[in-house]
């Protein structure tokens, strides 16, 4: 009987040690989660905005995200999902900036993105004006510019017939070739 006692207690000592043992190894809480990552990925960008994907790997969500331009922080958001489009704001054309997102709770940041905004147009235009009809109300309704060398307009443009009076069948199309417009009459 001392016998099985003595085994009794050896084996819960023994069983002890092992749960703690077992308890101290799973209960290391001061390891960071592995493989922390943010990837930023240009989607799309305009004269004076551009759009970002911001997947995240392995965060404690939700966490609160700066956006730096230029190395400057500029906006700070909280982040609840891994998956965000990022609408930029306010950038001026004809720019090249480089952005990143860094965790504010941690030295995690992302990769770092070039962005160039696409530049204006150069504000040099000509005008011509050109004038359709010689009588009654003559009117343009739509125009559609192929390339400087194939515009068509559609409308009512009334002329005068071959004595100079005022023909009432009108014109209902309008072409430019680029050299010259012609009026042609189209069934409907």
């Amino acid at each position: 009987m001392l016998f099985i006692n003595y085994c009794k207690k050896v084996l819960t000592g023994f069983l002890f040690f092992i749960s703690l043992f077992i308890i101290s190894i799973s209960c290391d809480s001061t390891e960071p989660p592995a493989n922390i990552s943010l990837t930023l990925k240009l989607e799309d960008v305009s004269c004076t905005e551009a759009w970002l994907q911001l997947t995240t790997n392995n965060i404690q969500l939700p966490a609160t995200i700066n956006l730096l331009i230029n190395n400057s922080v500029t906006q700070t958001f909280s982040l609840s999902t891994n998956d965000s489009v990022l609408y930029i704001d306010s950038l001026l054309p004809n720019q090249t900036y480089k952005l990143i997102a860094a965790m504010q709770q941690s030295n995690n940041v992302s990769n770092e993105v070039t962005v160039t905004t696409m530049d204006t147009t150069s504000h040099n235009f000509t005008w011509q004006t050109f004038e359709f009809g010689q009588h009654s109300s003559s009117t343009l309704y739509d125009v559609a510019i192929i390339d400087e060398n194939n515009i068509w307009a559609v409308g009512e443009i009334y002329m005068n017939d071959s004595l100079g009076n005022p023909d009432p069948t009108f014109y209902n199309v309008v072409h430019w070739d680029g050299q010259s417009w012609e009026l042609k009459r189209k069934i409907l």
